[in-house]
């Protein structure tokens, strides 16, 4: 995803409070674990929290976009980034912490895709580390047709986004955009063929992994926090 539109990545998201959430994050790590050194960010995009997450763990960040990876080097170039799917990945490390933020485990689409990231995920935590995992969409909150508006304004650039929710099993967002510069107005279209999982579905990747997990409401954004922890 984000093939064409990464630089205009943080642009969209420009209203995201990256410091909050991370903060929040580092509060449930360290009640979890105080002395917790290393965290890695899998799905990291551009390096939002990582910005804020390195002045605390010594981070990692995985995602599988080179380009949302390439400007994540450039922000943040004393920081390890690797290009892998959430899927396959193997570091030959084990970190303290290991999170997945911004809802990035929709791109999995499918149960057994969940079950695999979440395993791998699991498999590179040491023994007694904490995973996180912020979910997409509430299957019962996702409204066919709806439709949502983004904007952002600067001297250079002015962008306009716009999604719908389509009927498709556990849904998609189709996305056009409006670029306009002093070049004229370019327009961009963008399909994220997402899927939605059910809290039971959530909790049985979990387990499958070996991992015990609850469900925290008062996450880092709305849509709550998986946490799981080894048995």
């Amino acid at each position: 995803m984000y093939r064409e539109l990464a630089e205009l990545y943080d642009r969209i998201y420009s209203s995201k409070d990256y410091g909050s959430e991370s903060a929040r994050l580092i509060e449930i790590i360290e009640a979890h674990n105080p002395e917790a050194k290393t965290l890695l960010d899998v799905a990291c995009g551009t390096g939002g929290h990582l910005r804020f997450l390195r002045e605390r763990f010594e981070c990692e960040g995985l995602d599988l976009n080179e380009e949302m990876i390439g400007i994540a080097r450039a922000k943040l170039p004393e920081t390890r980034f690797h290009v892998a799917s959430m899927t396959v990945f193997e570091l030959g490390k084990r970190f303290d912490s290991v999170v997945s933020l911004f809802s990035a485990v929709g791109h999995l689409k499918t149960v057994e895709r969940l079950n695999t990231a979440v395993a791998r995920m699991a498999a590179h935590l040491e023994p007694g580390g904490i995973l996180l995992i912020e979910p997409w969409i509430d299957p019962a909150d996702w409204i066919v047709g709806h439709v949502g508006l983004d904007t952002f304004e600067s001297e250079d650039v002015s962008i306009a986004r716009m999604s719908v929710a389509e009927p498709v099993d556990r849904g998609r967002l189709v996305m056009e955009f409006l670029v306009g510069t002093k070049a004229g107005v370019t327009r961009l279209r963008d399909e994220h063929e997402m899927g939605w999982f059910t809290k039971a579905e959530y909790e049985e990747a979990f387990r499958l992994a070996g991992m015990d997990v609850r469900f925290e409401q008062s996450g880092v954004t709305t849509r709550g926090l998986y946490i799981g922890t080894a048995s």
